[in-house]
């Protein structure tokens, strides 16, 4: 049975850029993501970060897109050129490259949100600007929310 990440967590981030994964999380991710992240920018100003086996299955349906269609492959660089692969070690402590951080504006804190299948890495500030759900229940539909 899948397990998915929820929940919110503030950690700090060391000089070297590195952060303690909380339990919560690390408890769920399965033996095939071998303790590894793909971490990379994401549209709302944070950073998204995958388990290795399910950015495997992310990059299969990247790889499809049109390389023809040069709005694609700007799409493409632009997501792929601030990312990582990042390994957590046995203290349960993964480093992200600080070119990485700054484009999400993380220094010395973030806040991760578990968002299903991924993680997500706010810096605070920025986590909360986030929309209350005052403000989401009037905008969305059932259309699309797909339930």
């Amino acid at each position: 049975m899948a397990q998915f990440f929820t929940g919110r967590h503030e950690v700090p981030v060391d000089d070297k850029g590195r952060i303690f994964v909380p339990a919560e999380f690390r408890k769920k991710l399965p033996l095939e993501a071998d303790d590894t992240f793909v971490v990379m920018r994401d549209f709302d100003g944070c950073l998204e970060a995958y388990p290795q086996h399910i950015w495997e299955e992310k990059a299969a349906q990247l790889s499809q897109l049109r390389n023809s269609n040069r709005k694609v492959r700007d799409y493409l660089r632009w997501k792929l050129s601030y990312s990582a692969e990042i390994k957590m070690d046995r203290q349960g402590r993964v480093g992200i490259p600080r070119k990485i951080l700054a484009k999400a504006g993380i220094t010395d804190q973030m806040v991760i949100i578990g968002s299903l299948d991924k993680l997500e890495f706010w810096s605070p500030e920025n986590s909360e600007e986030l929309p209350s759900m005052e403000d989401l229940a009037g905008t969305l539909t059932e259309f699309e929310l797909d339930l």
